[in-house]
């Protein structure tokens, strides 16, 4: 697995301060819980123009060499080399780019090349923030034998492109930019073993979440909250009665949109917090890269037969989960 995040630190005292976002740190603290974020946009750029235009924001992040291809190959670099594998390995990749900075060449061709990984069936394959267990699920759909040596998953977002820094609104708090990374074999023993279990979607309610070609982020966020902490109570649940889990044999881990909604779910459920896995305090919602990056994160720190229940959620709306075993 490798993660990456883009150079430029946003913290609260900035959003405060600088940048003037009403939402004062009383209420980050109560309702989102997530201390700082990592941006493809520069402080400056945020400063100036609070991102009136999110075509400006694209040809801003690619003038400084920070784009969602380049957060995917650097994610997918550190994946390879955890694995040993060279980039002429990987037969097949499939990414998820619900905030692309082009739509020709896909971005699945733009990391291949990037890498140096050779032809074959590379492609988009995006549901938002849920696009890990949709990644997960369609390989577990595939005959293995259909299935190359080597898969590169992989997860990027760079959601503060088509965020509103103006004073009224929070989202500026809430997202940052990041990319994650797998490599998937049905043949060669790894970390993880994956057992993808759930993926389903709910199309009426498509347009709760949405995001322009190139506009702002928007979304019912009452709705999203509370559908986004009962869905995943009930895939958390689900997939423990299937596999026969208790609470305190599992590690959790969850979309990483919010801090204090997942201590709300843990709270639901009676879930311990220390085996909850999470990093969304220390870098924001990143999107579907959130928990995957925060398993990577937080691997090296397990071992051999513990077991891990995942539940993510994103926009479609689009919900997926299973278990991990790591190995």
């Amino acid at each position: 697995m490798g993660w990456a995040l883009p150079g430029n630190e946003i913290i609260n005292d900035f959003l405060h301060k600088q940048v003037g976002l009403e939402k004062g740190p009383d209420w980050v603290a109560s309702r989102l819980g997530i201390n700082r974020r990592f941006s493809v946009l520069s402080r400056e750029y945020i400063l100036k123009t609070k991102n009136q235009d999110p075509m400006q924001a694209i040809l801003h992040a690619r003038s400084h060499g920070e784009t969602p291809v380049t957060l995917a190959a650097r994610a997918g670099e550190m994946a390879l080399r955890k694995a040993g594998l060279k980039p002429e390995q990987i037969g097949m990749i499939l990414i998820n780019s619900d905030t692309p900075f082009d739509l020709v060449p896909s971005a699945a061709m733009a990391v291949a090349k990037a890498l140096g990984i050779p032809g074959g069936p590379h492609m988009e394959l995006n549901s938002a923030c849920s696009s890990f267990a949709l990644h997960m699920h369609y390989l577990g759909q595939v005959v293995p034998e259909r299935l190359p040596e080597f898969i590169l998953c992989l997860q990027v977002a760079a959601y503060t492109t088509r965020v509103d820094y103006s004073p009224q609104c929070f989202d500026g708090y809430i997202w940052g930019d990041g990319a994650a990374a797998q490599i998937v074999s049905v043949r060669h023993e790894g970390r993880l073993k994956v057992e993808p279990m759930i993926y389903d979607t709910s199309p009426e309610k498509a347009h709760e979440i949405t995001v322009e070609t190139t506009g702002h982020f928007t979304q019912n966020g009452a709705l999203v909250r509370e559908f986004s902490i009962r869905k995943t109570c009930e895939m958390y649940e689900q997939i423990a009665q299937v596999k026969g889990l208790y609470a305190e044999q599992v590690y959790t881990v969850a979309h990483q949109a919010n801090y204090v909604m997942q201590n709300s779910i843990l709270g639901h459920l009676h879930l311990p917090a220390e085996r909850h896995i999470r990093n969304v305090h220390e870098q924001g919602n990143i999107g579907a890269a959130g928990c995957p990056s925060a398993i990577a994160q937080h691997l090296d720190k397990l071992h051999r037969g513990d077991l891990i229940v995942y539940a993510v959620l994103g926009a479609g709306l689009a919900w997926g989960g299973g278990s991990m075993e790591v190995r």
